[in-house]
This record gives structure tokens, C-alpha cells and sequence, in this order.
């Protein structure tokens, strides 16, 4: 019976080790690149911008959120971009607005740099 078992148990580690190693997170090559973000936004004119959506940051742009938002992080300190129908990079700047007593307590609105 213990031969059994212990036949078992070495029959379904190789199982074991497949399953993490297929189920495993690709690596991202950039952890800290820009990435797309534009679900993260709101215009101030969408409908539950202050609403169901209000813990999403607010995009002042000519653009709105129908071109792509990306942003890219470091230790906390965060830089957004979009790019014009031209194809040229602008940043776009944060604002902090307070929501509530805590210095934590705000929503971000980002402003298009259009120079």
C-alpha cells in the first residue's frame, strides 16, 4: 500500500510543476513603461463622471478619452501621455483635487499639454 501511494505522489509532481509553470504570469519586459490607461479616465461631460465613475481620474483634452491614455509609474510618481492625430506626443500634467480629510483623499485630474 505505501508503494501505492508513494507511486502516486511521484506520479503527479511532474503533473504539478506543468500546471505553474503554464498557469505562471507572462514577465512583463517593462515593468515601468507607459502603458494603455485610457479606461482609467473620464471626461467631465460623460455621463456618471461624478457618479459610478467617480473614481476614475478626469482627462481635460481635446481628445477626451478617444485616443489612448498611457501612463507610466516609478515609486509612486506617475506620467501620462496622449498622443494628437498627428501622431505627436503630448504630456498631460496632474492636478490633485482633494476628496476627503486625508492627504490619500483626491482625484486626479490630468490636463493636456497641447505644446
Amino acid at each position: 500500500m505505501k508503494r501505492v501511494i508513494a507511486a502516486t505522489i511521484l506520479s503527479l509532481i511532474p503533473f504539478g510543476i506543468n500546471v505553474s509553470v503554464a498557469s505562471a504570469d507572462p514577465v512583463d519586459p517593462d515593468p515601468f513603461g507607459y502603458k494603455d490607461q485610457t479606461s482609467y479616465f473620464v471626461t467631465p461631460l460623460d455621463p456618471g463622471a461624478f457618479g459610478v465613475n467617480a473614481d476614475k481620474s478626469i482627462i481635460l483634452s481635446p481628445y477626451g478619452t478617444n485616443r489612448t491614455i498611457e501612463c507610466a509609474s516609478f515609486h509612486g510618481q506617475g506620467w501620462c501621455r496622449q498622443f494628437d492625430h498627428l501622431g505627436n506626443e503630448h504630456n498631460l500634467y496632474q492636478m490633485k483635487i482633494p476628496t476627503g480629510s486625508s492627504e490619500w483623499d483626491y482625484r486626479g485630474v490630468w490636463i493636456y499639454n497641447p505644446f
